[in-house]
C-alpha cells in the first residue's frame, strides 16, 4: 500500500514535499463490572496519514507553502483522496518552507515485552492485582473498572528520504472506588496512562486512592487561607507538565510557532519569571528520548528524531520547541514535538517539606491554568488543612495564584518520581498560594 502510495505522489507534479504514516494498531479492552468480567474485546486497524505540501501564488502574487492533510484505509481511492489533499493545500497560504532532511534516529524502549507476549492476558493480570490490592481497603468497594492496551507500529517514509520505523505500547487503567453509605456516600475515579504495566505502581496508586475515598467521606468545607501549600504525585505533575491531552503552560510559552506570531513574552538566555526567583531554581528538559515515556517517540510526525532538548536552566529560557515549518522560519534547529517533561531532583526531603502548617493539594477537579500568562483559579476535589501534625480533610473552594510566579517560589522534593508524561521531583511546597471558599 505504501508503494501505491508513494508512486501516485511521485506523478503528481503539483506536490512539493510529501509524508506518508502507516500506522498498524492491535488493541485489546477488558471491562470488569465488581468481581466479574462483562466485556473483553480485540481490535485490529490499520491507516494511512498523507502530508502533502504544494507552493502557490498568493493573492500578491508571491510564493507560498500550504499543507495538506488526508487519511486513506487499506484497499481506498488513492487518487481522489490525493486531489483533496492538493486542493487543501493549494488553499492555504503560508511562508514558504520545506519537510524535514533525514537525520539519525535513536533506539528508545517504547514497547512493553510483558504485554506484547500475551496483551489480552497481561490486561487480565492487571485487572486481577487491582481487585486483590483493593481487598486491603475495606472501606471502599470497587464497583468498576477497565483496563485498555494498544500496540502500534508506525512506518514513517517521506519525499526527502526518511524511512523510519518504531514500536510502541500504551496502557490505561480506570477504576471507580464508591465509599461511605447513604447520604455519606462518595465516589471517586482513578485513571493511570503508561507504556508498560510494570510502570502502573498499582499498589501505591491503589492505597493512595482508596484513603482518598475514605477522607472524601470525612471532609469538611475549605477555609479561606494564604501560605504554604504541598502538591506531590501525579497531582504535581499534572500541575507542570500538563495533562497527557491538553499540553502543558510551559510547552505552550516555550512553543516556536508562538514566538513566530509574537504570542509569548519568552525570550532566549532571559528568565522566564516576571519576579525576583525566592525558591529553587527552576530547570527543565523537553526529553522525546526518555524511555516508556507516554509522549516520548523515535520520530515525530515530521520524522525528526528524538532529542533531550534542554529548554530552561537556573531560570532562563535555553531554547524553543520547534516543528519543521517554525524552525524554518526562525533560522533555529527543529525539535520536534515536545515529549517529556524532565526535572533535576530537589535538596530538600519530602518530609521536610511537609513541617508546620500548610495546605496540601491532593487532587484537582481540573488544573487548567491561562495559557499564555499562567493565573488560575481551580476547583479542589480533595485537599487537606495540616496543624500541628493532624490533617484535616477539606473539599471544595479554589487554589488561585499565577503558575509562573508560583514556580518562581517553590521548593522542590529530593525524591524523583516518573508519572508518564513526568520525570522529576515527587513533592513540592509551593511558598504562598491563596485558597478561596
Amino acid at each position: 500500500m505504501i508503494s501505491r502510495i508513494r508512486k501516485a505522489l511521485e506523478n503528481q507534479p503539483a506536490i512539493k514535499a510529501w509524508i506518508i504514516r502507516q500506522e498498524i494498531s492491535r488493541s485489546f479492552q477488558q471491562y470488569d463490572l465488581k468481581d466479574r468480567s462483562e466485556a473483553v474485546r480485540e481490535v485490529d486497524t490499520e491507516i494511512y496519514t498523507v502530508d502533502v505540501l504544494c507552493d502557490s501564488e498568493d493573492s500578491e502574487g508571491k510564493i507560498s507553502s500550504g499543507l495538506g492533510t488526508v487519511s486513506i484505509l487499506p484497499g481506498g481511492d488513492i487518487e481522489s483522496t490525493l486531489e483533496k489533499a492538493i486542493l487543501t493545500a493549494q488553499l492555504v497560504h503560508n511562508e514558504p518552507y520545506d519537510f524535514a532532511a533525514p537525520a539519525a534516529i535513536p533506539e528508545i524502549e517504547l514497547a512493553d515485552p510483558a504485554y506484547q507476549k500475551d496483551p489480552e492476558k497481561e490486561l487480565g493480570r492487571v485487572l486481577a492485582t487491582l481487585k486483590e490490592a483493593s481487598k486491603a481497603y475495606p472501606h471502599v468497594r470497587l464497583t468498576a473498572a477497565e483496563c485498555f492496551g494498544q500496540e502500534r507500529q508506525t512506518h514513517l517514509v517521506s519525499s526527502k528520504g526518511i524511512d523510519a520505523s518504531q514500536t510502541a505500547t500504551d496502557i490505561y487503567l480506570q477504576w471507580v472506588y464508591i465509599g461511605g453509605e447513604g447520604q455519606d456516600e462518595v465516589e471517586t475515579f482513578a485513571e493511570i496512562q503508561r507504556r508498560r504495566t510494570s510502570d502502573l505502581n498499582l499498589e501505591e496508586a491503589v492505597s493512595r486512592q482508596a484513603q482518598s475515598t475514605l477522607d472524601l467521606v470525612q471532609a469538611g468545607k475549605p477555609q479561606s487561607y494564604t501560605g504554604p501549600v504541598v502538591i506531590q504525585g501525579s497531582t504535581l505533575a499534572d500541575m507542570i507538565a500538563g495533562e497527557m491531552l491538553s499540553g502543558s503552560l510551559l510547552g505552550t510559552l516555550s512553543n516556536a510557532g508562538l514566538k513566530y506570531s509574537g504570542e509569548t513574552p519568552w525570550e532566549v538566555g532571559k528568565s522566564i519569571f516576571r519576579q525576583e526567583v525566592k525558591g529553587d531554581d527552576f530547570t527543565i528538559w523537553a526529553n522525546r528520548k526518555l524511555a516508556f515515556g507516554v509522549p516520548s517517540s523515535a520520530f515525530d510526525k515530521e520524522g525528526i528524531p528524538a532529542q533531550r532538548v534542554p529548554l530552561i536552566q537556573e531560570n532562563k529560557l535555553v531554547s524553543f520547541i520547534a516543528d519543521q515549518r517554525y524552525a524554518y522560519y526562525l533560522g533555529i534547529k527543529p525539535t520536534g514535538s515536545f515529549g517529556c517533561m524532565e526535572m533535576p531532583a530537589g535538596n530538600t526531603s519530602l518530609a521536610d517539606l511537609q513541617t508546620g502548617s500548610y495546605v496540601e493539594i491532593a487532587e484537582f477537579s481540573w488544573f487548567n491554568p491561562n495559557r499564555l500568562n499562567g493565573d488560575f483559579a481551580c476547583e479542589i476535589r480533595l485537599g487537606y488543612l495540616v496543624e500541628e501534625g493532624k490533617r484535616k480533610p477539606f473539599k471544595g473552594g479554589m487554589l488561585v495564584g499565577n503558575l509562573l510566579d508560583a514556580l518562581a517560589d517553590v521548593i522542590w522534593s529530593s525524591e524523583v518520581g516518573f508519572y508518564g508524561n513526568y520525570l522529576g521531583p515527587r513533592g513540592a511546597r509551593f511558598n504562598s498560594l491563596r485558597v478561596t471558599e
